[in-house]
């Protein structure tokens, strides 16, 4: 069932007991004024087992500025991972370009992303600085985007955010994994309405498989211009791998379609686990 690539509730109750520490040391610390999910545990588009919870920290403007500058993003979260890190003594404690890595053991990591409020935004969704991964802030409008994807998830009439955790999936199936930016991805397939109108699942599938492969990687404007340039990935390396693994996944889909229609169930799932390398989640 596509149900089961949702998040187990054992997942969930995991991860608010890993914010609220992280809270309560950040708290003793800063001067923090929010703290929230955000990401695809916030969006409704988590899977199981793979998805790490993203946590926007709110910090005070004046906690990031040195004089009347922002500091490097580099800066702050070197200072919050060294927080963190002392807090938690026997934990991995590391840092990407745009967050602070917390990995609990065998648990879901952790990502503790600073932000500081710019903002209201369009009607008035509040706007946030966080580390663009280059020393720099970029801006980003979680709230805003949130609601859009919902809008979007509606019009599909509740496709999207399922065919969503279903590419999220297909990605972690693969091997090596897809370096597919999650944020892209969902801003890609809502923009371009793949899985608006009458369609099943597997048209769904393969259209963003389509999608995905045609575009050969490239970054997306963002579609309410809050975000400026969405990359799906980081490297020109990575962008083939993307196309690539859509092109496969693309061929392998539609010979499953054609399979369905000629009512050869057998050859249909074969095709399926291809694409899913082995680990194919039922459509029903």
């Amino acid at each position: 069932m596509i149900a089961k690539t949702a998040p187990s509730d054992v997942e969930v109750n995991r991860a608010k007991m890993h914010a609220t520490t992280i809270r309560t040391r950040l708290l003793k610390s800063f001067s923090l004024k929010g703290f929230r999910f955000i990401g695809s545990h916030s969006r409704e588009t988590a899977i199981r087992a793979h998805s790490d919870l993203d946590l926007l920290a709110i910090f005070a403007r004046d906690e990031a500025r040195w004089g009347d500058r922002l500091k490097s993003s580099y800066t702050f979260i070197n200072a919050i991972r060294n927080d963190l890190a002392e807090r938690y003594p026997h934990t991995d404690v590391g840092r990407d370009g745009q967050a602070v890595v917390v990995n609990f053991g065998g648990d879901q990591s952790v990502d503790v992303v600073p932000g500081i409020f710019w903002g209201p935004g369009p009607n008035n969704y509040p706007i946030y600085l966080i580390p663009d991964g280059s020393g720099d802030w970029l801006q980003t409008g979680p709230d805003r985007h949130s609601k859009y994807l919902t809008d979007e998830n509606e019009k599909s009439t509740g496709k999207l955010k399922r065919v969503i955790r279903l590419i999220k999936y297909w990605r972690e199936c693969r091997s090596p994994r897809i370096p597919l930016s999650s944020f892209h991805l969902e801003l890609l397939l809502a923009s371009e309405g793949v899985c608006v109108g009458v369609k099943s699942y597997p048209v769904c599938l393969f259209d963003a498989f389509y999608l995905i492969a045609n575009r050969q990687g490239r970054g997306l404007r963002d579609p309410l211009g809050i975000a400026g340039i969405v990359q799906a990935t980081g490297s020109d390396s990575q962008r083939n791998q993307i196309a690539n693994a859509a092109e496969y996944a693309r061929d392998h889909a539609w010979s499953a379609i054609l399979a369905t229609q000629k009512k050869d169930i057998h050859e249909a799932i074969r095709q399926w686990n291809i694409v899913f390398n082995g680990e194919f989640p039922s459509f029903r």
